[in-house]
């Protein structure tokens, strides 16, 4: 519908209210003026810095200037990174280029940092030109910022190109350099803000973007001269009613995918190896066992590698934000007295009496070689479990329900997945540690940090040296048990910092 889309980058393409009324908030402090609720300074997000030290604190130019220096002291180290994508933008890019519309960027943001997100969150492939202001403070005006955009992209009719954003200020710049306009309600703007500008189309939200940028959508009322709908609206209802079912249908088929592969890669080891090498392999108990488990662990890595090759897009490794390095280390003692002290309190109570099921599976695990042991459920079962769980599930769950519902709901399913009483207990319990881990760090490599420290904890400490028995007492259950909540307390803490 359009052959040239310029995006605006704040509030628009991703979230970075953290990192700005916090760089803010942190640039104030140095004037002596403290403001604890960072929602007041959401009005800095969009328009230049400087007119909004001036707007909103009175400042002159001059105290503008210093302001602006001292937060960029902050956004430039930490703030940069305390941003997110909004669901469905990546793709919603992909799609477009993949459509043939020319794509670029307009952002009253400094270009060394527009550039910076744009890599970090690795769609900088999908624009053609990334325009931002300057750190001396040149060209900050959208309207300027447009015309550069517009000039780089050399001569074309301006009719067909259009302008994203989510502030009364794109819409205005927009305007001044002749282009189409379309306002995003999910960014920053006050009610009745866009509309009020004279935005020619409203959206509520990713899905009614693409629906007019990719030429599917629900009017909602209203028509311009060019014929598109001044008004896109998503239904709620229906919205939500989708996300869910999506959801629902991405973790079953993330999961069955697991489940089957796991099944059908160790019978084709055994009949494969049973055949053609019936010989023993050292360290296991017999050539079927052998194959069985290298089968298992096969498995596992030809799972991840169709889960990343379905959901790739959905998954992140790389946290949005910074890493506190000193955090790591509560982390892993989260992990391993949260895995120790589950594992007490498991056995203390005896509810492996009642699940036949986990005997077999725990004396199925105890006689393989050690090396196995710490390939198989040290580094292989977190990689694949969590590319699962807290990958897509979490992930398709988050988006559908919100942050605790897919907590929960991604823990019981994990204890389930395990099929007996005691792992589903235990898994349940680890579950929600590791969802939490995944959000805390907004990152799959800590969740997969913490399964791998919890499940060599146990494996090497509890199964195979005979101190393991020593920790099964209500005393050291209950230690490891506060240590862990202690731990965790201390993990966010540093992490937030």
């Amino acid at each position: 519908m359009f052959s040239y889309i310029l995006f605006d980058l704040d509030g628009t393409i991703s979230d970075p209210e953290a990192g700005i009324t916090k760089s803010v908030q942190y640039a104030l402090d140095s004037f002596g003026i403290h403001e604890p609720d960072t929602t007041k300074l959401r009005p800095f997000i969009g328009p230049p810095l400087r007119d909004s030290f001036m707007e909103f604190y009175g400042f002159t130019a001059e105290q503008a200037e210093v302001a602006v220096a001292k937060y960029r002291e902050r956004f430039s180290v930490t703030g940069l990174y305390e941003n997110t994508l909004y669901p469905g933008m990546r793709e919603l890019l992909r799609d477009l280029r993949q459509a043939g519309a020319h794509l670029g960027i307009a952002s009253s943001k400094p270009s060394v940092y527009v550039e910076e997100i744009l890599n970090y969150f690795e769609i900088r492939q999908y624009f053609e030109v990334v325009v931002g202001s300057e750190l001396s403070g040149q060209r900050e005006k959208k309207a300027e910022v447009l015309e550069e955009t517009l000039r780089r992209f050399g001569s074309f009719d301006r009719s067909q190109a259009v302008l994203v954003g989510d502030r009364k200020y794109d819409i205005e710049g927009a305007k001044a350099a002749g282009i189409h306009q379309i306002g995003v309600e999910y960014g920053f703007a006050q009610p009745g803000e866009l509309s009020g500008a004279g935005a020619e189309i409203v959206v509520r939200d990713v899905d009614g973007l693409r629906r007019v940028l990719l030429g599917q959508r629900t009017v909602y009322a209203g028509t311009w001269s060019g014929g598109y709908a001044s008004r896109v609206r998503t239904p709620q209802k229906e919205s939500r009613a989708r996300t869910v079912l999506k959801a629902v249908g991405s973790s079953a088929l993330a999961m069955w995918l697991y489940f089957i592969i796991g099944v059908l890669v160790p019978m084709a080891f055994l009949f494969i190896g049973g055949m053609f090498f019936p010989f023993p392999i050292k360290g296991f108990d017999s050539s079927m066992d052998a194959w069985l488990n290298l089968g298992s662990a096969a498995g596992i890595v030809i799972a991840f590698l169709a889960c990343y090759g379905i959901w790739h897009s959905q998954l992140r490794f790389r946290p949005a934000g910074r890493v506190d390095k000193l955090s790591l280390l509560p982390l892993a003692v989260f992990s391993a007295s949260l895995a120790m002290g589950m594992n007490g309190l498991l056995s203390l109570v005896e509810l492996y009496r009642y699940s036949p099921a986990f005997q077999e599976v725990s004396e199925m695990q105890s006689s393989v070689p050690v090396w196995f042991g710490v390939l198989s459920y040290g580094i292989l079962a977190p990689l694949g479990e969590e590319t699962v769980f807290r990958g897509v599930v979490y992930g398709q769950f988050k988006k559908a329900c919100g942050v605790p519902a897919a907590v929960v709901l991604s823990a019981l399913l994990f204890g389930l997945f395990h099929g007996n009483l005691v792992q589903f207990v235990y898994a349940a319990v680890l579950g929600l540690g590791l969802a939490l881990v995944r959000e805390i760090y907004d990152s799959l490599l800590a969740s997969m940090f913490f399964h791998m420290v919890a499940n060599l904890f146990v494996y090497l400490l509890l199964d195979l040296t005979p101190i393991g028995g020593a920790f099964v007492s209500w005393i050291s259950c209950v230690f490891f048990l506060v240590v862990s909540v202690v731990s965790l307390i201390l993990m966010v803490r540093w992490q937030k910092q």
